[in-house]
């Protein structure tokens, strides 16, 4: 590994490529779920017709230029929205087919409608990769990770994962293990229960990750996150699992990639998947033809870390405007922003 300033040499020059491009799309903003930490409003529904139909347009204009198209799936739960995600993913497919372009994608799901006929036809259309969140055994994770209906979802959920690992499907799977002041014992349990079912199976793997006040319930978010003890429990289980890297490369957030965009179900451009609000994340909007319109001069701001290969702006450009408000505007320079279609 080439490293530039702690950085993946490859990843840098793949981050900036213009035959390269990475599209979030918001099939929905609805969940099923109601997370007591979660950050969302649920106020937007489905991607309404002329919107879907927007985003196959973008595709066609662009997918012909392209050597790579990666699609993320977020939401809400964007397999609320199956029938939109798969219309707009088997387009996305044969375009791809037509013109010799790479396709991938991934999901962000809680994982309870991934039964195995979806993940079947997910799986042919290469849209293979899952991030599923995990608050710990039963016990622990029915008190965090509950339904819109306000029942537990964990037995659902890990019925599915012990579903798909007796497929041969070509998948992977990432259980994202939510780590708070309150859940260590139960994720201590998880883990026993992972290691002996789904362990020796590669396509899983674990993401540690110490839950943050990114904005939801105050008064809930605080008694998770309180004691401050969620982030040395993390990095426990790193090292216990992974080991250390002393060669790992600093991270890149796709906010920060100028090749990389959000539409989400309103027909609204976003750069981050979270400040959804922010003024910062408003840069532009689809119109009905499939054109961009979009707002310059914020992009600059988010992109801006390639100027300086800063560590901070380009791992999180959304923390980094936090601390530093005065930099949330900047002019572009000389980075080659997304192009209109």
């Amino acid at each position: 590994m080439e490293l530039i300033s702690g950085f993946d040499r490859k990843k840098l020059a793949s981050s900036l490529r213009n035959d390269r491009f990475h599209l979030i799309l918001f099939p929905t903003e609805e969940c099923n779920f109601r997370c007591v930490y979660c950050y969302e409003d649920f106020e937007i529904g489905n991607m309404p017709q002329w919107l879907v139909d927007a985003v196959k347009i973008l595709l066609s204009s662009k997918v012909k230029n392209l050597k790579s198209l990666n699609l993320s799936w977020f939401g809400g739960e964007p397999l609320v929205a199956k029938k939109i995600l798969f219309d707009i993913a088997e387009y996305a497919y044969d375009l791809c087919e037509k013109y010799s372009c790479k396709l991938q994608g991934d999901l962000t799901t809680n994982g309870s409608l991934l039964d195995i006929k979806t993940l079947t036809r997910l799986v042919a259309l290469r849209q293979n990769k899952f991030q599923i969140s995990i608050d710990g055994d039963e016990e622990a994770h029915n008190k965090t990770r509950i339904t819109k209906n306000q029942r537990g979802s964990f037995e659902k959920i890990w019925q599915r994962l012990i579903d798909a690992s007796k497929t041969e499907l070509d998948f992977i799977i990432t259980l994202r293990v939510h780590v708070t002041d309150l859940n260590q014992d139960g994720v201590e349990r998880f883990l026993k229960l992972y290691d002996k079912h789904l362990a020796a199976d590669t396509r899983f793997s674990l993401f540690f990750k110490a839950i943050e006040n990114l904005g939801g319930n105050q008064d809930r978010v605080q008694k998770l996150i309180a004691k401050k003890s969620s982030k040395n429990f993390v990095a426990e289980l790193n090292a216990r699992y992974y080991g250390s890297d002393s060669e790992q490369s600093n991270y890149i957030c796709y906010a920060s990639k100028p090749n990389s965009l959000a539409i989400r179900a309103d027909g609204n451009l976003n750069k981050c998947t979270v400040a959804l609000k922010d003024d910062i994340n408003q840069i532009g909007r689809i119109n009905e033809d499939g054109t961009l319109t979009i707002q310059h001069q914020k992009i600059g701001s988010w992109i801006s870390g390639f100027d300086t290969l800063d560590k901070w702006r380009l791992g999180c450009p959304l923390s980094y405007f936090n601390a530093h408000p005065e930099k949330k505007n900047v002019t572009v320079g000389d980075i080659n922003v997304i192009q209109v279609a």
